[in-house]
């Protein structure tokens, strides 16, 4: 499972940091032909646009994979060891459903509406550009049952070690 995860993370990482670069140097050609040459770019601005949107969305699915988003856990992580298991449960499936519904459903039913729509100046179907949230939505929704399956993992493991204790214990004690 961990080398699922890593291998998600580099490739996210990858593909984001690589978006950042490119849109760092399409930012210095607008300026470049704005200012230098009096001409701006006609699709640098768009361009900049629809990136912005691939970074953030791929960007927080991301985040959450590295538990760096806002903690909903918070409420978890004040509750007693046997109590915060299936509250964290709760929480991923909670977030599991909103990107199942919201992110994966409802992005995938904007991209087949806005796929005939076609962007100004780049006259590339929106479509393309919605595709971020479904994209995300389905990363967020690996994450989330990874992070199911490495708590419960996590929790027998705890178990398990607190009931070899309780019987070496009894051993020594007996």
């Amino acid at each position: 499972m961990q080398k699922i995860r890593k291998t998600a993370d580099k490739t996210i990482a990858f593909i984001t940091c690589t978006m950042l670069a490119f849109m760092v140097l399409v930012a210095v050609w607008q300026v470049f032909t704005r200012y230098v040459l009096n001409s701006p770019s006609t699709v640098s601005e768009e361009i900049l646009r629809y990136s912005l949107i691939w970074v953030s969305m791929l960007g927080a699915a991301y985040a959450f994979g590295q538990k760096k988003h806002i903690a909903i856990e918070l409420l978890a992580e004040k509750l007693p060891k046997n109590k915060a298991l299936p509250v964290s449960v709760i929480i991923e499936v909670l977030v599991l459903s909103f990107a199942v519904l919201v992110m994966v459903i409802g992005g995938s039913r904007t991209v087949a509406i806005t796929m005939a729509q076609s962007s100004a100046a780049l006259s590339v179907p929106m479509g393309y550009i919605y595709l971020s949230l479904p994209v995300s939505g389905i990363l967020i929704i690996g994450y989330s049952l990874m992070s199911i399956y490495e708590a419960v993992v996590k929790r027998k493991v705890e178990l398990y070690s607190d009931d070899l204790e309780a019987v070496s214990k009894t051993r020594i004690e007996g």
